[in-house]
């Protein structure tokens, strides 16, 4: 639950190093290491994506993503700090969706390894969703708001950067990839032994719906105090 708010925090140092090495040696350098470690965190992602066994790491895989994202992000500067903010409110939320989900269907099953969970669409059925939605919102499917911030990031990045553009994009659709198998298998594979169905605690699927409605209102209506805190933003760490 913590991997929403510590990622903002961590982000937060990287900009103020940021912000002094472009009034020291310019942003060139900055920009370069931003390019660099978001390519990498990205691809490596991507790599270990396939092989994970726990869903949990699943989803910390998946921040190391994002994280990157993020990066290229404030690397490519204009809009893709704007997109690099949106991005990050979503991905909070949509991570508190993933991980509450992720600890009822640990109360459920009683494991968290990927190959022990099967049809939990049918056996947690209000979870599963949840769970699945919140997959699909983090790897930018539209018209989730993940989707329109990977829009404004790319698209920055293509009019400037093109290869790094088109090799982040290959190693987000291998990330996509990865992350359906796993989802697949848990949630849709035939499973031969009998598991009641039912959520473990009712209650415990509202703070995810909670955190969903307001990622889906989000996505499509930003209000003015936060689109005027996120452009502020933009403002005060632009370097262009």
């Amino acid at each position: 639950l913590l991997s929403g708010a510590l990622l903002p925090v961590a982000f937060f140092v990287l900009l103020k190093f940021k912000m002094i090495t472009d009034l020291s040696i310019g942003s060139s350098f900055s920009q370069t290491l931003f390019f660099v470690f978001g390519l990498f965190s990205i691809a490596v992602a991507s790599l270990i994506m396939f092989n994970a066994r726990n869903y949990k790491r699943l989803l910390a895989y998946s921040s190391i993503e994002n994280a990157g994202i993020m990066a290229l992000g404030f690397g490519f500067g204009g809009l893709g700090i704007f997109g690099a903010v949106l991005h990050m409110i979503y991905h909070s939320a949509v991570k508190v969706v993933m991980f509450f989900s992720a600890g009822n269907i640990l109360l459920k099953y009683s494991t968290a390894k990927i190959c022990n969970i099967k049809n939990a669409l049918k056996v947690i059925p209000t979870t599963s969703v949840l769970f699945i939605l919140g997959f699909l919102i983090v790897t930018g499917t539209p018209p989730f708001g993940i989707f329109f911030s990977k829009i404004y990031i790319l698209g920055t990045g293509i009019k400037m950067y093109p290869l790094i553009s088109f090799v982040a994009m290959f190693f987000m659709t291998m990330v996509f990839i990865g992350f359906l198998r796993h989802v697949t298998q848990m949630f849709l594979s035939r499973s031969s032994e009998t598991q009641e169905p039912g959520e473990g605690n009712v209650w415990l699927v509202i703070p995810p719906i909670f955190f969903l409605l307001l990622i889906i209102l989000l996505s499509f209506s930003i209000p003015p105090f936060l689109e005027h805190l996120i452009h502020e933003v933009v403002l005060y760490y632009s370097y262009d």
